[in-house]
C-alpha cells in the first residue's frame, strides 16, 4: 500500500501490515451477513478503508477504493 500525504503535510506510511494508521469500517447491515460464519477475506472486501493522520487526526475515507479520491474529515475542535 502506498503512502498518503495529509493536508497538514504529514506523510502517512501504509506499508506496515498491520498499520496503526489504517482503519477498516463496515456498516451494520453488511456485517450481519457474516455474523454466524466469518469469512475474513470476504469480510475485508466489504470494508471501507480509512486512513488516519497520526499528526492532526484527519480521516481519509476511501469509499470507492484507494485509486479514487477520498472523503476527508477533520476534527471540529482539536483536543
Amino acid at each position: 500500500m502506498p503512502k498518503v500525504v495529509c493536508l497538514c503535510n504529514e506523510v502517512i506510511n501504509l506499508s506496515d501490515i498491520p498499520s496503526s494508521n489504517q482503519l477498516l469500517l463496515i456498516d451494520d447491515v453488511k456485517y450481519e451477513k457474516y455474523f454466524d460464519s466469518i469469512d475474513a477475506e470476504k469480510l475485508y472486501e466489504e470494508m471501507t478503508l480509512v486512513v488516519r493522520c497520526p499528526n492532526c487526526r484527519r480521516l481519509y475515507v476511501y469509499e470507492n477504493g484507494f485509486e479514487n479520491n477520498p472523503l476527508i474529515y477533520s476534527l471540529d475542535r482539536p483536543e
